[in-house]
């Protein structure tokens, strides 16, 4: 096993001035399963300050000196380096509130939460893996099991339930049965975590390979439950082993967090995204996850469109309505979405009706690309100094911007007549049309 030559200077240096240092966690499971490594983290007996007084003559960080971590950079790479320590619980759900440092490996790695990252390897000593907890047995065998007792590790750090199971996602493991039991036991402890912790686990769960595995057992654990509690207005579903093919289609959606978040939401609540007290309740749960309101609008977004294709009656029109309202990208993928849902599970309507109504969409999409149809409102060919100089809401401004939306709704209609001077002399003839009805 080959590391690049900044780590290897890096544990050498540690070793030549008297010190212990051995790759760890996530980097030496990833090397051993063959996967690659974005991320090196080593595990030292120096203390911080003499971690940082050795590497002195390269950039280095206290990213987390008061847990024991230095950050070093050496060769354009940036490395943690921890001395080896001991933890006590995670009061505040996000940081132990003591830590002990130590100058034995085995009791560094006694105290992390999974044997497959409970190893640590030195390719400069003759025996190079440490190993006390069996991991690489249990990395062949394809199974996350917790080190020591299960009850112990998820009291600790309850955040580890829901790691556990994202790395059965990411790795397709298989969860220990005493492991799965106790994540069940103990998952009412993770509503002490911090959300923003919580959210992380979460969205990489649904970037995984393997979400719909990861997801099911959230569900199992009653995590889920914890994460998207029922809603006002919203009717929650419960996730049964049955719910594996539903599931499928967090799977089969492109990998994008917020897509993959929608169509995660639109199994667990049903209701109409169009509806102004569902989108109410829905923006307070993801709200409560401490999701952004970028990404929050984003999801909302793309619910919206969900129902509003499957209420839709198709068209030209509607079509570019609907691509105007979401973009060709997301109105691909919420077509996407629908067409996985019908295939795995049917649908609430007939199945060749809403293939047809899905193929008629596809047709309209590729031609309105075809043919660069003008679907957004920033395409159109009058602006509003245009509208008042053709005299129109000279006394009454809001016609405006009344005017500049009539005209977006006729080249939704019809394209060819995104023409400046075609629009003004229409937008002219309706509102003479208006002044001389009202006159009269």
């Amino acid at each position: 096993m080959s590391l690049p030559k900044a780590v290897e200077y890096v544990i050498r240096t540690i070793m030549d001035s008297g010190g212990q240092a051995y790759l760890v966690g996530g980097a030496l499971r990833d090397h051993l399963l063959g996967r690659p490594v974005i991320d090196y983290d080593i595990a030292v007996s120096l203390l911080p300050d003499e971690v940082t007084a050795l590497f002195s003559n390269h950039k280095s960080w206290p990213t987390g000196k008061r847990f024991g971590t230095i950050t070093v950079k050496v060769d354009k790479m940036n490395m943690e380096i921890t001395t080896f320590r001991q933890e006590s619980l995670y009061s505040d759900g996000r940081h132990p509130d003591d830590v002990f440092f130590v100058s034995d490996i085995n009791l560094d790695l006694s105290r992390r939460d999974f044997t497959i990252n409970a190893m640590a390897w030195n390719p400069f000593q003759s025996s190079a893996l440490i190993d006390p907890f069996h991991g690489r047995k249990d990395l062949r065998r394809k199974i996350i099991r917790t080190v020591g007792s299960p009850y112990e590790r998820f009291a600790e750090d309850p955040l580890r339930i829901m790691r556990g199971i994202r790395f059965s996602a990411q790795l397709d493991f298989k969860i220990d049965e005493e492991t799965k039991k106790a994540m069940a036991a103990c998952s009412e402890k993770l509503r002490k975590v911090s959300a923003e912790r919580t959210q992380d686990e979460l969205n990489k769960l649904l970037l995984s390979p393997h979400p719909d595995k990861g997801l099911l057992q959230l569900e199992v654990s009653v995590v889920l439950s914890i994460l998207f509690p029922p809603g006002k207005g919203l009717q929650r579903n419960a996730l049964t082993s049955q719910s594996r093919d539903k599931l499928q289609l967090v799977k089969h959606l492109t990998m994008h967090l917020p897509l993959r978040l929608a169509g995660l939401t639109s199994l667990l609540y049903d209701g109409d995204y169009t509806k102004p007290e569902i989108i109410d309740s829905l923006k307070s749960i993801l709200s409560l996850l401490k999701y952004d309101k970028k990404t929050i609008a984003y999801v909302l977004k793309l619910l919206y469109g969900y129902s509003n294709f499957l209420s839709m009656k198709i068209s030209p029109y509607t079509m570019r309505k609907l691509i105007g309202q979401l973009g060709v990208e997301d109105t691909m993928n919420i077509l996407s979405w629908i067409d996985i849902t019908n295939q795995l599970n049917g649908s609430m309507v007939d199945v060749d009706e809403l293939s047809e109504k899905l193929n008629k969409a596809y047709i309209i999409l590729s031609n309105v690309q075809k043919n660069n149809d003008p679907v957004f409102f920033e395409q159109l060919a009058v602006k509003g100094n245009d509208v008042l100089k053709a005299g129109i809401g000279k006394k009454d401004p809001k016609l405006v911007g009344e005017a500049l939306e009539l005209a977006y709704q006729w080249i939704l209609e019809n394209p060819e007549l995104n023409n400046t001077d075609c629009l003004l002399a229409m937008l002219t003839k309706h509102y003479k049309k208006i002044s001389d009805t009202v006159q009269h």
